[in-house]
């Protein structure tokens, strides 16, 4: 949990702590939940209508306006940069999002092209490189891996996807605001924690990617990062955010994802959802998937709390349910 302010217009602190407890309600699947489908499980939950964005028009232009309301003014701002994020399940629709935001950043775009071979320790290595020529190589993608192709332009905040020197900031995870870009080094700004405004440069490094889908280990030599604009779920984790937009094209597919979704901001005002679901599903629903097994292997030592009557701030106004 990351629950550290009082919600908008510094309402009383019992309507953070009551956010809190329905943060943790979805954490250990405590809130109501029902099915929309025969055989299906009981996953599905209400997200209240103050977090709620307008999916009808638009939805991705909807909640990068949202997030990252006055861009024009800011985007080349570490300060304005660092407490925003939109997270989403899938890289498919990361990728989509930061293409949208890097082409409201004026300047040339820059593109970073990997260099990549199968590795010498593949068995039978001579003849998968027949099978599988560079050409098809290079299309392929790694969910925590850098892409064959990178799009950059200055003051476009990346994200570094490998520890490359920890001592001096450059560990796993942290965001950069790039500053300066040339063929063999990005130059850049940390723009958070210990090292904030610290000026690194990043290099090409070779990393070995051995996905059990193909029957050979890749070896691509590209910078180690990533357009952070928006994050997937799963790599938002450790990031405190003053504002977070959930962007579910699609539900969550795992555990916990829609917690940890949630608990990376800071107080109620900096939450916002766009989802977008079949016809049949209610507007506003979106899946919870918690195993409860989980807790259980834990001798009942889960997070879970009591229901309780929930405030949620929306403007000046408060709306009350039960969870």
């Amino acid at each position: 949990m990351r629950i550290t302010s009082s919600p908008i217009n510094q309402q009383p602190t019992f309507a953070c702590m009551t956010f809190a407890d329905w943060t943790l309600s979805v954490g250990n699947g405590q809130i109501p939940a029902t099915s929309f489908s025969v055989n299906q499980p009981a996953d599905w939950i209400s997200i209240p209508s103050c977090f709620l964005l307008d999916p009808s028009s638009q939805p991705t232009a909807t909640i990068c306006d949202e997030i990252y309301s006055d861009f024009s003014a800011n985007y080349h701002h570490a300060a304005y940069l660092i407490d925003k994020a939109i997270v989403t399940p899938t890289n498919k629709n990361v990728t989509k999002i930061n293409k949208h935001m890097m082409n409201r950043v004026r300047g040339r775009v820059h593109s970073y092209f990997s260099a990549e071979k199968i590795h010498s320790d593949s068995k039978d290595s001579a003849r998968l490189e027949v099978e599988y020529p560079t050409e098809f190589l290079n299309t392929l993608a790694f969910s925590g891996f850098p892409d064959h192709e990178i799009e950059l332009k200055v003051f476009s905040p990346v994200m570094l996807l490998r520890n490359l020197n920890p001592e001096i900031g450059l560990g796993n995870g942290t965001r950069i605001m790039v500053t300066y870009l040339i063929t063999y080094v990005i130059k850049g700004l940390i723009m958070g924690g210990a090292y904030a405004g610290k000026v690194v440069a990043i290099p090409r490094i070779v990393v070995n990617i051995d996905n059990q889908k193909w029957p050979f280990m890749l070896k691509r030599r590209q910078f180690p990062v990533r357009l952070c604009y928006a994050m997937t779920i799963n790599k938002s984790q450790g990031q405190t955010l003053t504002r977070v937009g959930v962007f579910l094209p699609k539900p969550v597919f795992s555990h916990g994802q829609l917690y940890v979704a949630i608990s990376r901001v800071r107080s109620a005002e900096g939450l916002k959802f766009l989802i977008q679901n079949e016809d049949h599903i209610p507007l506003g629903y979106t899946r919870n998937i918690v195993y409860s097994e989980t807790f259980d292997s834990l001798g009942g030592a889960s997070l879970c709390i009591p229901p309780t009557a929930i405030r949620f701030a929306s403007g000046n106004d408060l709306s009350t349910f039960s969870v």
